[in-house]
Formats: structure tokens, sequence, C-alpha cells
């Protein structure tokens, strides 16, 4: 990197700015580690620690990068909920190092602060810090490897074009949108006339080697298990459905975007992104980060022409949508009067949503049934709208399962059952997680393979003819295929998960009984 910045000043000019960049990345990450033994694990999260205990070289949607991860932190700190989230949080912090480099050597140390600050308030990166998802890998190593590919186009050291690869390669090992960074590179290369000549050179083809060698555990599963994985992608892309355009469905996707990124911070990344005027003072480094960013949100937003995709799913582009939109800061001043009032409402409302975000009592507080019970009809609608409000609380998603966890038990221990069963991947890897000794639990044999617990062995290939389980179900009947696999299945219980005294989502209870292991379909 010392090639890149001019060999009269240091990185960061200051000792005294490096110290504040420093006590303010410590002060966050330590907060992180608190709130993160706040909010029980969501769903996804108990999935992936439930894989670290079934390592493989890859898994039915994911390559191994969180299952290792969570490994790590659990053989530290044990199978608790900061042993799993612990590397995310660690993650968090790095990530903020990183955009704080990418944004100083692409520009200078004000971007780097105002691109750090953008960063813990934006809502996607701020809450999402905590959870151990395939997102917080993904997002380091995309921004890991936006930076040494930055430093091996200026300096030509074939180790930095290596390392580059083995960045995306490893991004990819926890999320498969990782390899369209090589698509980044080379459509910069390609819009960049200086860098074309990159593609008459071996260390262009070094990177993409050394990524392929890191998807080699990847592609050897799919081999083994006949390329479920892709079928997994085609279907959760709807790519297996008959295509067609619906506009509300972008919108959905547009307005999910504006959500998660905050409004005003989202406005500003697009203007930053497709406004042409804001490229004029460092035109090599706004191309790069454009590079970087359109081929992510441009395929999500073709995709979402048939069907929504996930908000998260464009989440590395916004590595370099973050930097552009602070490194460009100067020239939407030029253009735009209103541009500091402008600013001043985009930080306050990104933070009013991450601190509301974390959270979110006050959705809650039982204020719609008075305003409901007022004449006036709008009164009315404010209070249903409140209502409906609390109803969706994002954070419910992290509380009650150790709840449902502890019901399930108590009727295990009552009508003395065996095992677990339930309907979906990540009630299964919830019960696992919060009952005593994380035994092993099992999702109902549908027979066909709809994730990853359709591959592992399933109870009738470890429980003796006869057996008991407890099932735990979203709905108010039993599937068919659990009928056939045993003689009886009979509800015996309903109840909410709970986060203190307040109900959240409603399960049903069924007893299992006389396995029959023999039983095919």
């Amino acid at each position: 990197m010392s090639n890149v910045l001019s060999p009269q000043t240091s990185f960061f000019e200051k000792k005294s700015t490096l110290l504040f960049f420093a006590l303010l990345i410590i002060a966050v990450t330590l907060f992180r580690f608190w709130y993160a033994t706040q909010l029980e694990l969501i769903g996804d999260e108990a999935y992936y620690w439930y894989c670290s205990r079934h390592l493989d070289w890859s898994f039915f949607d994911k390559g191994p990068g969180a299952a290792v991860t969570i490994w790590l932190g659990t053989h530290l700190f044990g199978d608790t909920v900061f042993g799993v989230r612990f590397f995310a949080v660690l993650l968090s912090a790095a990530t903020g190092i990183a955009l704080l480099i990418l944004a100083r050597l692409l520009f200078s140390e004000r971007v780097a602060f105002w691109t750090l600050l953008i960063a813990l308030f934006m809502p996607l990166y701020a809450v999402g810090s905590i959870l151990m998802t395939i997102d917080p890998l993904s997002i380091f190593f995309w921004t890991l490897a936006t930076i040494t590919f930055w430093c091996a186009i200026k300096n030509e050291r074939v180790f930095l074009w290596i390392l580059t690869g083995a960045f995306v390669g490893l991004g990819m090992l926890a999320k498969y949108t990782n390899l369209v960074e090589l698509l980044c590179f080379a459509l910069f290369c390609f819009w960049c006339r200086d860098e074309r000549r990159q593609f008459k050179r071996p260390h262009f083809y070094f990177m993409l080697a050394t990524t392929c060698c890191f998807a080699l555990p990847i592609v050897i599963w799919n081999i083994e298990h006949h390329w479920i994985g892709v079928v997994h992608l085609i279907h959760r892309g709807d790519l297996d459905h008959s295509w067609s355009v619906k506009p509300g469905e972008l919108l959905t996707f547009l307005g999910a975007q504006a959500g998660v990124i905050s409004p005003f911070f989202f406005l500003g990344v697009i203007v930053s992104v497709f406004w042409p005027q804001c490229d004029q003072e460092h035109k090599k480094e706004t191309c790069y980060l454009r590079s970087l960013f359109i081929p992510l949100f441009f395929f999500y937003s073709c995709l979402s022409l048939n069907k929504a995709a996930e908000p998260n799913w464009t989440a590395p582009c916004y590595v370099a949508g973050m930097v552009l939109l602070a490194g460009n800061w100067s020239a939407l001043q030029q253009h735009w009067s209103l541009s500091k009032k402008w600013v001043v409402a985009a930080f306050m409302i990104a933070a009013f949503e991450t601190v509301m975000l974390h959270n979110t009592w006050w959705l809650h507080v039982p204020i719609s049934a008075t305003l409901e019970a007022n004449k006036n009809p709008i009164i009315q609608k404010i209070g249903e709208a409140y209502r409906n409000l609390g109803a969706v609380d994002p954070l419910d998603r992290a509380r009650g399962p150790e709840s449902i966890a502890q019901h399930a038990l108590g009727l295990s221990q009552k009508y003395k059952t065996q095992f677990f069963i339930s309907d979906n991947y990540q009630t299964a890897s919830l019960l696992s997680f919060y009952l005593p000794g994380h035994p092993d639990t099992y999702e109902a044999d549908w027979g066909r393979i709809k994730d990853q617990f359709s591959i592992w062995p399933g109870y009738k290939q470890r429980y003796a003819l006869g057996s008991k389980a407890i099932f735990i179900f979203e709905w108010p009947y039993s599937p068919e295929e659990l009928r056939r696999d045993f003689s009886e299945v009979r509800e015996v219980d309903q109840s909410y998960s709970m986060t203190g005294t307040r109900p959240i989502k409603k399960y049903y209870y069924s007893v299992c009984n006389g396995l029959n292991p023999q039983i095919s379909y």
C-alpha cells in the first residue's frame, strides 16, 4: 500500500485522528458485545450453529464459512449466544477498519470519517452487525478484496492479485454472491481504458484461478449431491417458474432497500452512482466504486421484476455505495444548494431508525386500543396502524425460542418421548440449541430434499421401531408425511412463544407414537 499514498504523508496524517477512529470503533464494538447477549438466536443463526456441529465441505444452501466461524466461536466460549455471535461482532469491527482504509486509499481522511459514520448509522449494518449469519463474513471479505484489488492494480505485485482471489474465495465460502465481485473487477478493467491491459497480463488470471481453488470444496460437495445447491439457488430466485414482469415486486424491493439503508442514505447512494456530474474530481476512483455497486444491484433489481429479492442480498454492494457517497460529497454540494440540510436529515433519520430498532419496546406500549376506541376515524386508523406495526416487530425473530424449547421439554418428560421433530429447519435448530445438552433434533421426513436436514440422517435411521417423539409446528394440523411415519400423531397442547409476559407466536405440540422406520414412500 505504500506506493499508493504519497511518501510525504502517513496513512492518517494526525495521531489524534487515528486515536479518534480507534476509540469510536472500540466503544461501538463493546456495546455490540453487550447487546449481542440481550437477544436470543434467530433461526438462521441456530441453523448455522447446528451445521457447525456437523461440519462438512459445504451444505445444502451455503458454503461452510458461517459454520466454521461459529465452530471457532463456540470452542472458545461454549455453545452460548455469546459464543455464536462473538465473531460477528469482531467481523463488524474489522469491516469498519477496512472501510476506513478503503476510503482513505481512494479519497482522504475526511471521506474515511464520513464513511465510517454512515456505516455506523446505516440500519442494515448497525443492527445486522451482531447476527452471526453469512452476511458479516461476506461483507468483510468483499471489503478486503476491494482494497487488495485496488492496491494490486497500483503496485502490480502478483501476491496482491492472488490475495484478492483468496479474499473473494473466502467470501464465497460464506455467500455465493461474493463471486460477483470478480465480475465487478472485470467491469472496472473494461470500463477504465487505462486498466484494459490487465486482461492481457497473467496476474488477472492468477486471481481467477485462486478463487476457483477456494470454490473446489463447494463444487465437489455439489457433484456428490447431484448439484442440489445450484437447484436451490434457482428455486430461491424463483427462476424455476415462468418469468413475468411485476412492477409491484420491483417497487417492494426498492422500498425495502430504502428501509434497511435509510431513505436519504439510499437516495444519496443512488445519486452518487448514477449521476455523472459526481465523478469529475476522482474519475478513476468513482469508476471503480461504481463497478463494484452496479452489477450486484442491477442483478437483484432485474430479479425483482419477477419476485422481490430479500433486502440483505445486496448488502456487499453498499460497501462501495457508502464510500462513493462520502467521496462525492463535495461534488454534490457544488450542484445542490440544499445538500447540507439533506445530510443532517439523512443522519437524523438513520440514527432514529437504528436506535428504535435496537429496542422495540415502543411498539408494544398498550395505547392502540385507546386510540381505536376514539370516535375520530383518523385517530382510529392511527391506532389500528400502530397495532399492526407492533405485530411485525422485527426483533421478535430473536425472541421466544427458549420458551418453545422449555415447553417442548416439559411435554417430552410428561409423555416420555425420545426425540424432537419440527416442520422447518429453523425451529429444529433453535430447539437443539436451547434444549439441555443440545440433542440432535429433526425435521419431518418430507420424502424429498427440502434443506440440509433432509441430507443428514433422519429419525427413521436413528431410532428404533415404536419410538416416540414430540412434534413442534406452526400450523393447527400435522403433515401427512409425519402421520405415515408414526402409528399415531395426536395434538396435546398449544402455546405461544414468549418474551417476558408478552406472547409472540402460537405453536402446536403433538405426541408422535409408534415410529415405523421401515415405511417408505
